[in-house]
């Protein structure tokens, strides 16, 4: 089984601020992920990276944990959250977990 970690940023790309709040933002990804994997583990934590422009970026984000052996679903979940919300990209790490659920 795959251990997915989701780093999905709250920031407009185009705008460059948040502008879906982050309870509505919470739903909608709990809402794609109960659909394609049966549930997730999500938080909140807070982004920071350089933009183009070197100025610095903050921004609240969303970390979501799957558990799945399809990496095509993570894609297609994945591509509804970017449009949802509007973002650049999401970054996702797969890691090869011995887990269970019991």
């Amino acid at each position: 089984m795959k251990k997915v970690t989701m780093y999905v940023g709250l920031n407009d790309k185009d705008t460059k601020k948040q502008e879906i709040n982050t309870v509505e933002a919470y739903k909608m990804c709990q809402n794609v992920f109960a659909d394609f994997f049966g549930g997730s583990t999500i938080f909140e934590g807070k982004g920071t990276y350089t933009h183009d422009s070197g100025e610095m970026v903050f921004e609240n984000t969303l970390v979501c944990i799957i558990y799945t052996e399809n990496i095509e679903d993570v894609k297609k979940a994945a591509t509804i959250i970017k449009t949802a919300l509007n973002q650049e990209s999401i970054a996702i790490e797969v890691v090869e977990s011995n887990s269970f659920f019991f």
